[in-house]
Formats: structure tokens, sequence, C-alpha cells
């Protein structure tokens, strides 16, 4: 079987599993459903709606991040996922694999969501965000793939893990419902998603000074995890 010939068995073997389980519908339907329900209280929460709709656009890659993230603890699980040590394929090759399309579906709703939001965002910053998202999209797969060994253990790490990420947006959401002095959130810079609010709270002013220190901590969390990847999981 040639090397194409495998890879579209494998894709064909997703097409089956999503068919059977259908968690990318549900979760496209669940993203669009909170997306409105936040449209609607924008006017009772003020001067908070920014604020709350970054937590939406921050979700949206978590969520899209889980679904491949599950697909491969399953794989784990059922060892399947050591069949990559056979096909002649590199565990970057297979990862660019598993997490592109969720990657996609991801892409086109956060460039739809400003719309759905009633918010507005110049093009290049909501390119800017897109690409940071894409890194988080994969940072939040991998890390349920590397940190659990099947789907009951990948749905309670995805869990801490969310929690951990929305962690920034949301102590800087409590400082500016609070009038508080000092802005707690800057204890989060070791997180990705901090840099993608660091971001979005430039936007308005056009300014994206922090999209490169942004992608060093993308990038820097990424390596580390696809490193983790390679000795963990194969």
């Amino acid at each position: 079987m040639s090397f194409v010939r495998k890879f579209l068995a494998i894709y064909k073997t997703d097409l089956k599993l999503l068919r059977r389980d259908p968690m990318l519908l549900y979760s496209v339907s669940m993203t669009i459903i909170l997306l409105l329900i936040v449209r609607y209280f924008k006017e009772r929460m003020g001067i908070l709606y920014p604020m709350v709709a970054l937590l939406m656009l921050i979700f949206i890659p978590m969520i899209f991040g889980m679904i491949p993230g599950f697909m491969m603890a399953d794989e784990k699980e059922n060892k399947t996922i050591q069949a990559l040590q056979v096909v002649p394929i590199s565990s970057e090759a297979f990862l660019i694999y598993r997490l592109t399309w969720a990657s996609l579906v991801m892409a086109i709703l956060v460039m739809i969501s400003p719309k759905i939001l009633n918010i507005e965002i110049p093009q290049k910053g909501l390119l800017i965000l897109i690409a940071l998202f894409l890194l988080e999209v994969w940072i939040y797969g991998l890390i349920i793939t590397v940190f659990s060994e099947s789907r009951m253990q990948a749905i309670t790490v995805s869990k801490v893990i969310g929690w951990l990420l929305l962690l920034p947006p949301v102590v800087k959401l409590v400082v500016l419902w609070r009038h508080l002095s000092t802005d707690w959130s800057k204890f989060t810079a070791f997180l990705p998603t901090y840099w993608a609010y660091k971001i979005f709270e430039g936007i308005p002013f056009n300014d994206y000074s922090d999209f490169p220190t942004a992608l060093v901590v993308h990038v820097a969390w990424l390596f580390l995890l696809v490193l983790l990847f390679k000795r963990k999981v194969l």
C-alpha cells in the first residue's frame, strides 16, 4: 500500500468514527448557540461585553482541540496509535493530519464570530487571533493526548486544562468588574491564552506589539508538547 493510500485509509476510519460519534456536529452547533446567547445579553453586560466576547472566542479553539484530543486518547486506549510505528509517516505528519481538519473548522467559526457577537474586529486583528487560535487547537489537543490514557481520563484532563487556559481572561474580567487596582492576570503570562487576550486588548488601538511574544509562547508550548507526544505516546 502506498503512502497516500495509507493516509486515505486512516482518513476513512476517522469519517466512520465521526459518523458514530457526531461530536464535531454537536460542537459546531453548541458553539453557534453559545455565541448567540452571549450576543443576546450584550446590552445588559455593558463595558464587560468585549471581555465576555473574548472568552467566547478563546473557548472556540479549546472546543475544537478537544475533539482530536479525544480521538487520539481513544487510539491510545485501543493501542491503535502505536500503528504509527509501522506506517511510513512521521509523528509530525500524523499530527498535522489529525489536527488540521479541526483547525480549519475552528478558523471558519472564528471568522464569522464577530458578526454573530456584533463586535468590530479589523481584518488584521482577526487574522492574528486566528493564527494564535490555530496553535491553541494543537496545544489543547496535544495536552489531552499526552496526559490521558483513555477517553474517561481525557474528559478529566480537558476540564482541568480548560479552566486553566480560561484563567487569564476570567481574572481580567474580575479585575474590571471589581475595579481592582492591580491587574492580577499578568501572573498568568506563562499561559498562551494570556497573550491572546493581550492581542485582543490592543486591537482597538491598532497595537499588535505583543504578537511576537505571543507567537513565541505559543510555539514554545507546542514544541514541548510535540516532544512529550513523541516520548510518551509513540
